[in-house]
């Protein structure tokens, strides 16, 4: 099924500023063991494709009401395929087409349970933003195989390189 690109929207949900991310972290220390260096930090988002019968003001009442912790939370809503201003490497990770997602089935009861009558599909993934220097496409791509990805059942998305 091809989905109308106008009707997906991407919701980036990160951190605050000055919060610890406890997760980034992990995954910097795990790049250091494969002997990687030049690498200072690590963001991570979790990243929700939103699509369907939807606009723009419904995905951001589902992120809004649904997905963001507006405590601890930030969030970022656009149109899929719009490109991003970023000055690093990021990498996507996705649940390849076919594999269960169970945070969107989870996501998807949610947004019947706020009693949204809409056709909405969700995939969840996740968002890698690489802080540093010295990182090349290569560098990236052992670190989507070795860290970031099970291959097997994921896709990655490397931008910014």
């Amino acid at each position: 099924m091809k989905i109308k690109s106008e009707n997906v929207y991407v919701v980036e949900i990160g951190l605050r500023k000055g919060l610890f991310d406890a997760f980034g972290n992990e995954v910097a220390h795990s790049i250091r063991e494969l002997g990687i260096n030049g690498i200072d930090r690590v963001d991570v988002y979790d990243v929700y494709r939103v699509y369907g019968d939807v606009n723009f003001s419904l995905v951001r009442r589902i992120a809004k009401d649904l997905l963001l912790d507006p405590v601890a939370q930030t969030m970022k809503i656009y149109r899929c395929g719009e490109k991003q201003k970023s000055s690093c490497i990021s990498v996507e990770v996705w649940y390849k087409q076919g594999v269960t997602d169970p945070v969107a089935m989870t996501a998807i009861k949610g947004i019947k349970d706020l009693g949204i009558k809409n056709e909405v599909k969700i995939n969840c993934g996740k968002k890698y933003e690489f802080h540093g220097s010295k990182l090349n496409r290569g560098l990236i791509e052992m670190i989507c195989t070795k860290i970031l990805a099970n291959t097997l059942i994921q896709d990655y998305i490397i931008r910014g390189i």
